[in-house]
């Protein structure tokens, strides 16, 4: 059985998801359905398309609680979530 740890902050109409599990770690923006994870690839990459989900962008190699900060900040900063802008941040 998959261990698994979850919390979630609420902020501007998003939920922002930190999941760990014995196999890796997530970061999941809701309600776009943007993933963050460093699971099956070996390095810490986006899905920034729900519905293309084998679309991945590498980003800096940040840890969980880095890359939350990151998101959280720039959905506050900017009232919303803007994928193309989040994803400079990232990288």
């Amino acid at each position: 059985m998959i261990k698994r740890n979850q919390d979630k902050v609420f902020i501007n109409n998003k939920i922002i998801y930190k999941v760990e599990t014995d196999t890796g770690w997530s970061v999941v923006i809701m309600p776009d359905a943007i993933l963050i994870d460093n699971y099956h690839h070996g390095y810490v990459h986006i899905h920034p398309d729900p519905i293309n989900h084998d679309k991945k962008i590498r980003i800096k190699d940040f840890n969980q609680d880095d890359i939350h900060f990151i998101i959280y900040n720039h959905i506050f900063q900017n009232k919303k979530l803007i994928i193309k802008k989040l994803i400079k941040e990232l990288r």
